[in-house]
């Protein structure tokens, strides 16, 4: 690489010239850190090993997730489910709050002990701790019995400590485990979301750390007002029904605008047509969660929408298989 500064350039320019240098040294080399392996984006056709790994305990969104996953069964295969923590809202009860809503959401489906669920870790505290956890333990597991070239697919519904924590504790699992995580961040300013400062080591490794990592960067806008919901999913079965109850939760729950984020994530994986994308560079993120792309960790798949109208046809083709299913076990 040849640069050539002009004796005649001003100290300004001269300084915007060795920023950019710098700036082009730490996108090569990354300070000698090896790069990703790219995950596999569009995903190929046919069946997809999925584990998902969700704060259901937190919110409504994780419900209409679970539900869309569970109806697409031609689609995909699910291995498990990983109850998450939810951070300091959580508390210490809070992957057991996550555990309990997707039994509850299992047995709504007629589906209960039909998908392993497994309780993940509490949020990193360290770089090199070893985390022990049946859901860790489980992803590595899964990871092991896979192929690069079929691969587990890691849905992060909440924060990213699962995910980090199996990493750190094989990394061999790599390439053989496709980390598709619903940041739905401040791109690319910051990594801001409430996934991730509900772990913020977590986030910060999952950028830095060689896994196949997709971003899925968007949701916010998935939104339905609830009389619409109830008209169109109410009366598809127990599971309908279930997501109009959890809504009357909370008064923000009801709200017209009140977004059905992580259905999101689900609807790509389904029809991936339906989620416009690009490559883009993962950079590092800072403490405060600022994404600092002077470092350069390789390439990583940033999903930056999803269509609002083929998610919800999806999901009430879900509900409705769900629903002819558990009809067919009477």
């Amino acid at each position: 690489m040849n640069w050539i500064v002009n004796r005649q350039t001003s100290l300004p320019g001269k300084a915007l010239l060795l920023s950019l240098i710098i700036a082009t040294l730490f996108k090569v080399s990354a300070f000698g850190q090896p790069q990703r392996p790219l995950a596999p984006w569009p995903p190929p056709p046919g069946p997809l090993r999925l584990i998902i790994d969700t704060d259901a305990g937190s919110e409504i969104d994780d419900q209409y997730a679970l539900s869309l996953a569970l109806g697409e069964p031609q689609r995909l295969h699910l291995e498990g489910i990983i109850a998450a923590n939810f951070g300091e809202t959580g508390g210490v009860q809070g992957v057991e709050k996550s555990y309990e809503e997707i039994q509850r959401v299992l047995a709504k489906a007629g589906m209960t002990d039909k998908v392993p669920v497994k309780r993940g870790a509490d949020p990193l505290i360290y770089r090199d701790e070893t985390v022990h956890s049946e859901g860790v333990d489980f992803i590595i597991k899964e990871a092991k019995s896979a192929t690069p070239e079929s691969p587990i697919w890691l849905v992060l519904l909440g924060p990213a400590t699962d995910a980090a924590a199996a990493l750190l504790k094989d990394p061999s699992i790599a390439d053989r485990l496709v980390v598709f995580w619903h940041g739905r961040t401040q791109w690319p300013l910051r990594c801001w979301n409430y996934n991730a400062y509900n772990d913020i080591l977590a986030a910060r490794l999952l950028f830095e750390l060689q896994c196949r990592l997709i971003l899925f960067d968007t949701g916010t806008h998935l939104q339905i007002d609830p009389e619409e919901d109830e008209r169109r999913f109410g009366s598809l079965g127990p599971l309908g029904a279930y997501l109009q109850e959890i809504r009357h939760r909370r008064p923000g729950f009801m709200s017209p605008k009140k977004g059905i984020f992580d259905m999101g994530d689900i609807a790509a994986l389904v029809d991936p047509s339906a989620a416009p994308w690009e490559k883009v560079d993962a950079p590092a993120v800072t403490q405060d969660l600022r994404y600092d792309f002077t470092k350069n960790y390789g390439s990583m798949i940033r999903i930056y929408y999803i269509e609002p109208v083929p998610t919800f046809q999806l999901l009430g083709q879900a509900l409705k298989e769900i629903q002819d299913s558990m009809a067919q076990q009477k």
